[in-house]
């Protein structure tokens, strides 16, 4: 049998992901995070669509962020005063600093007014 047959045969006899990994890398399988959970995420963009605890921004490369805020949220002017939700308008731009959400989705933990 060839290097290629042998090779086949051995995938072939290999029934999940996790044993195809265990049978290539020496050692334990190592784990991977859970998806569901949230990441820290950076993006600016321009706020395109607005209503009470959410908004939308698109960044330069015309890219669509969900974002979400509520009382807790930092909100900060240029100077580095402290802003309001009321400073939020369609056209402003923004920088998020929040949480990315398994949905896409940004839980916005400050808000930087551009």
């Amino acid at each position: 049998m060839t290097c290629f047959g042998a090779c086949l045969a051995a995938l072939l006899l290999l029934d999940s992901p996790s044993t195809l990994l265990a049978a290539r890398l020496p050692g334990p399988v190592p784990s991977v995070p859970a998806l569901s959970q949230a990441m820290n995420f950076t993006v600016e963009g321009k706020i395109s669509k607005l209503s009470p605890g959410k908004f939308t921004i698109s960044t330069e490369e015309n890219i669509i962020f969900h974002v979400r805020y509520d009382d807790k949220t930092e909100i900060k002017q240029q100077d580095g005063s402290p802003g309001s939700s009321k400073d939020l308008r369609v056209g402003v731009s923004v920088r998020i600093e929040g949480e990315l959400t398994e949905s896409g989705e940004i839980i916005a933990q400050r808000i930087y007014l551009k």
